[in-house]
Formats: structure tokens, C-alpha cells, sequence
């Protein structure tokens, strides 16, 4: 159990690692590539406003209004500082100052295309990397895009329209930014190799320091099964004189003494409590002796029922079964004996009607053994805690029928133990189901 506990601590903690990370290395990649962007967009824009062919292309309202209000704040601006120097101004492009040098260190080409697609004209001085072949090819690429912005290889390109006296023309700027990009994939690269790395040694501190963080746990479920052990030894002693006395008394007065009948009936409940006790004790420390073979799993199930079916009666139940035949199972025998009482023992005691039903069937290679039952309506996190050890939903009742909350923690451990998985569910509101998945080999 506590390595299970230590297991799922050292997982959720990476899991949360990585996520965390994940979201940093994310974060901080898409933030640098929309700066990218936004910056070689202001570039090309830049670019048009300082070419005198382009004028007729920015004609928008949008692009008209910016222009008046950088002539204006301009304006402003150099009557609060007359001493600016000529060559210190800025470009006003969106809402950002650039410095016009940028036109000139960036490395673009142009290509202008008719509506239909036709190559017009082909402009590759600023550029060394790309010929008039290259530049053609790319500007093809684009003439079939819709979208009038995006990368294409490492170029950001931009498509605008140009009136002309007899027809509209198509112009391609395309904007190298191979150099930023290769500096945004490196820095991608590193911000990884470090999450990694980082990654690496946390992990390593988790698994290092898991042991000590789970050791408060640890040792208190020690002396949980240390108390456990201990009182079922401690118990079995004086129950077994008490029991003995009984039957010496029983001799001397007779069977038909109300008190004698008492002592022996609360004798006989110690005597479960205590060797429930000394089977948790085993299971706990690994000295369980499970004998596995092949055996009429169905058999021992129906075998089981009609030795329950007494009792359930003298409480006015009535067990059911769908069981199906001749299936086998391989496991010790006398456990599975035990688990099919547990849930039947637990099934009659809570049921408040009178049908308990029991299923024993095989889907591919599982084996399903459930046991269903009328009861009160059980909250999900009362179904959560049912295989908890001396967990009992309603104290009273549990009491009077004579519970200790442990029969559904052996169960468990025995299903455990042959690698099965045992869980409680509420099919409707007022009946429960406990399921027992068996792998079959």
C-alpha cells in the first residue's frame, strides 16, 4: 500500500513538472514567435509607406487616419523638443516608432501579378539568396493562398492591390526573416533541452524525497498492522478459555440457560472478530498461503450459495443466482470460498428487502462475480470508503447485525492477491452492487 501511495505521489508530482513546464516553454515560444510576426509585419509596413510605388496601395481609412496622427503628434513633438536632429526621427508605423534604417537592413523581393495569375514584373535587387526563378515560384505559392499575410518557407509575405488606370494588379512583397526565425527555433530548442533538463533533476529530488514525505504515512500504517497482529493474538486467548468455560458451564446447568447463551453467542462473535484480525494480520505481512490451481470456479460458487441460503431465510432473504456453468478458474480455492461468503455474509446483513441477487459470468478472458442487494441510498463517497478497514456506513445498524467493517477489506485483499480488482456501484438508488473482476489465464 505505501509503495502504491509513493508510485502514485512520484507520478502525479512529474505529471504536474511537465505540465507546468509544458505551459512555460508554450507560453513564452508563442509570445517570441507573435513579437516575430508583429515585427516583420511593421517591417513590410514600413516598407510600402517609404516606397512612393506603393502609395496607391495604402489608401484605407484605416491607414489615413494613422498617417494624420503621426503628422500630428510629430508636430507636437518637435515643437516640446525643437533640438531634434533630423536623422534621430522615427517612422511612425501602427502605433510604434522604427527606425528607417530597418527598410534598408531588410532583405525582401517583389513580384507583381496580374488577377489571373500572370507574372507582370520581378524586383530581386535587395535580395542575393533568391532569383528571378525562385522569386516567380514563390509568388505562384501565394497567388493560389487566400489568406493576404503568412510565412512561406522563411519569408513573410504581404499581398497588395494596386489600381491602375485599365486594370488592378496583384504585389507580392516577400520579407526574409530566416535569420529570426532560425534564432526563434534555436531558442526553442534550448528552452526545451533546459525544461528537460530541469525536468530530469526535479524528478530525480522527487524520487529521492518521496520516501521521506510518505514515511509519516508509512510508519503510522506500521502500527496500524502491528496493533492489528498484536490484538488478534492477544484476543485469541481469552476467548478460547471463555469458550471453554462455556461448554464446561453448559455441561453442569444445561444448554438452556438464558446467560450461558449469551456468553456463548458474544464468545462466537470474538472469536470472528479476532480471526478476522489474524487474516488481515497475514495478508498485511505477505504470509498469506495462497495454493493456486485449476478448479470449478461455478461449482464452488453454487456450493457456497446453498450453505448461505439457511441463514438468509432465518432473516427472510431469498438468494438468486444467474451462475453459468462449468467455468473454471485458476487460484486458491479456499480464498475464493471465502470471498463468495464475505459478499453473501455482506449482503444479507445490510439488504433491507428480500431478494439478494448473485452473477458468475466470463466476458472474453474475465471473470465477473457480482452480488446485488437492496439498501438505503448510499452517498459516492460512502461507495469509496467500502473497502476501507472498520469503515461502516451507518453505525447503529451495523452494530445489531453484528459488522466490524472488515469483510469487505479481505475481500479486497483477496482479490489483490490473485491481480483482480473488487469495486462497489450504485445501479439504482436504492440498490448496491459489489463487482468482482477476475483475470482468467
Amino acid at each position: 500500500m505505501i509503495k502504491k501511495l509513493q508510485h502514485k505521489f512520484i507520478i502525479l508530482s512529474t505529471l504536474s513538472l511537465i505540465l507546468l513546464l509544458g505551459i512555460i516553454v508554450m507560453s513564452s515560444s508563442l509570445l517570441t514567435y507573435r513579437e516575430l510576426v508583429a515585427d516583420a509585419d511593421m517591417t513590410l509596413t514600413m516598407i510600402v509607406e517609404n516606397n512612393p510605388h506603393f502609395a496607391p496601395m495604402l489608401s484605407s481609412e484605416k491607414e489615413r487616419k494613422l498617417r494624420e496622427e503621426f503628422l500630428i503628434e510629430e508636430k507636437e513633438r518637435f515643437q516640446e523638443e525643437p533640438f531634434i536632429k533630423k536623422d534621430e526621427r522615427r517612422t511612425f508605423v501602427g502605433k510604434q516608432r522604427l527606425s528607417p534604417e530597418m527598410m534598408y537592413e531588410a532583405r525582401f523581393f517583389m513580384v507583381e501579378l496580374s488577377l489571373e495569375g500572370d507574372i507582370m514584373s520581378v524586383s530581386t535587387e535587395r535580395i542575393a539568396m533568391v532569383d528571378d526563378v525562385k522569386a516567380k515560384d514563390y509568388a505562384k505559392q501565394v497567388y493560389k493562398r487566400t489568406d493576404e499575410a503568412g510565412f512561406i518557407g522563411d519569408f513573410r509575405y504581404r499581398k497588395l492591390f494596386e489600381k491602375k488606370e485599365t486594370k488592378n494588379d496583384i504585389c507580392v512583397i516577400f520579407l526574409d526573416c530566416g535569420r529570426k526565425l532560425f534564432t526563434f527555433r534555436n531558442t526553442l530548442l534550448i528552452n526545451c533541452l533546459i525544461s528537460f533538463l530541469g525536468f530530469v533533476i526535479i524528478s530525480i529530488i522527487i524520487i529521492f524525497l518521496s520516501g521521506r514525505i510518505v514515511r509519516p504515512v508509512s510508519e503510522s500504517y506500521e502500527k496500524q498492522k502491528q496493533f492489528i497482529s498484536v490484538a488478534g493474538h492477544e484476543l485469541r486467548t481469552p476467548v478460547t478459555i471463555i469458550d471453554a468455560d462455556a461448554e464446561i458451564l453448559a455441561m453442569e446447568i444445561g444448554d438452556e440457560n438464558e446467560w450461558l447463551s449469551d456468553i456463548r453467542n458474544q464468545t462466537s462473535r470474538m472469536a470472528d472478530l479476532t480471526n478476522n484480525l489474524l487474516t488481515l494480520s497475514r495478508m498485511d505481512a505477505n504470509q498469506q498461503q495462497y495454493t493456486r490451481i485449476d478448479f470449478p470456479i461455478s461449482d464452488i460458487v453454487d456450493e457456497t450459495v446453498h450453505s448461505f441460503q439457511v441463514l438468509a431465510r432465518s432473516r427472510g432473504r431469498n438468494i438468486k443466482t444467474e451462475v453459468i456453468p462449468m467455468l473454471s478458474f485458476c487460484g486458491d480455492e479456499n480464498s475464493m470460498r471465502q470471498l463468495v461468503g464475505i459478499l453473501l455474509d455482506n449482503a444479507i446483513k445490510y439488504s433491507n428487502r428480500e431478494n439478494i441477487l448473485l452473477k458468475l459470468e466470463k466476458r472474453n478472458h474475465l471473470l465477473y462475480l457480482s452480488v446485488k442487494n437492496n439498501s438505503e441510498q448510499v452517498s459516492s463517497e460512502q461507495l469509496r470508503h467500502f473497502f476501507d478497514r472498520f469503515y461502516r456506513t451507518e453505525q447503529s445498524s451495523n452494530l445489531e447485525s453484528g459488522g466490524y467493517g472488515l469483510g469487505l477489506s479481505i475481500a479486497k485483499s483477496i482479490v489483490e492477491a490473485h491481480k483482480g480488482k473488487i469495486t462497489a456501484s450504485m445501479p439504482d438508488t436504492d440498490t448496491i452492487q459489489i463487482t468482482v473482476t477476475l483475470p482468467i489465464k
